[in-house]
């Protein structure tokens, strides 16, 4: 039955499938950051990010083990390096900004991420733009100004870190697209955990104190949680266009109001709705635009 599921999938037209992909990384993103809101009441996000890389690595040892090492024979090494570094940095500015703001604030800011994703994939990989793409970023940007209220509200360190965090992962997302032209996507994930391990490890001993044995079963279900979804993640940007696929990351705000609501009764405000209704309706319109364009 499994095997029939999984071939019916792959029949799937890759932006759909791609979709799927970038859907259920959206729920497992948003588990993360709950955790992460969790253990940020007891712990520094520094100590926490080293669970994120450490478990990272061991939650695919089990691939790594079925695959044998010669998937990870790469020719971007260096790349992987300046990921690693990218990611451990973008890391630093979302757990750090859990510690600080709601989840759904959190959430709702970092739909800047497919923006910048979607953007750089235009300017540094040239993919396909038209005036309606052009337009769902500008209206997207738009949707953030008016979570983020400046000039109106005080910014929030928190905000400016989700903002930071986001520019790194499209950096990070560019340098994905070319690696897993000719590595395994899954290749990827690893050598992204492998290589933030040791900038975590600094970071984490600057503020270490040891954890409690609940913290570490955390940790260990953070980094798992953490390594399926950029798994996830990373097929979908494998088998589908980076501008199709991106916007399937919105998924990642109700699954954050549900978690943010029932486990730390925190609802979010007025104006992080209407800024991510913006977003979102940015995006739905140009995409249908490009499915027009592509059935035509």
């Amino acid at each position: 039955m499994i095997a029939g599921l999984g071939n019916a999938f792959t029949r799937l037209p890759p932006s759909w499938q791609g979709a799927a992909w970038m859907t259920m990384s959206a729920l497992l993103f948003a588990a993360q950051a709950a955790m992460v809101r969790y253990l940020s009441q007891d712990m520094h996000f520094l100590e926490i990010s080293l669970f994120r890389a450490l478990f990272g690595v061991v939650a695919m040892l089990p691939w790594l083990m079925r695959a044998g090492l010669g998937v990870m024979r790469t020719r971007h090494t260096g790349l992987y390096a300046g990921r690693g570094l990218l990611s451990t940095i973008a890391m630093y500015g979302w757990f750090g900004s859990l510690a600080l703001i709601p989840i759904a604030d959190a959430t709702a800011i970092s739909f800047t991420f497919p923006l910048f994703i979607a953007l750089f994939g235009v300017i540094f990989l040239r993919e396909s733009a038209h005036a309606m793409r052009w337009a769902a970023l500008i209206i997207g940007f738009a949707g953030t100004l008016v979570i983020v209220r400046p000039g109106f509200e005080e910014v929030n360190i928190g905000m400016v870190m989700v903002i930071g965090a986001g520019l790194c992962i499209a950096t990070s997302a560019m340098m994905l697209k070319v690696a897993i032209r000719t590595d395994h996507p899954d290749t990827a994930v690893l050598y992204q955990s492998v290589f933030m391990l040791p900038f975590a490890v600094a970071g984490a001993a600057l503020v270490w104190q040891w954890p409690s044995a609940e913290q570490w079963l955390w940790g260990l279900a953070l980094g798992a949680a953490s390594a399926t979804a950029q798994r996830f993640y990373t097929r979908a940007f494998a088998v589908g266009e980076t501008g199709a696929v991106a916007p399937f990351d919105f998924a990642r705000l109700p699954f954050a109001v549900v978690l943010g609501f029932v486990a730390f009764s925190e609802l979010p405000d007025l104006w992080t709705v209407l800024g991510a209704a913006i977003i979102f309706a940015a995006w739905i319109v140009a995409e249908r635009s490009e499915s027009r364009r592509a059935r035509g």
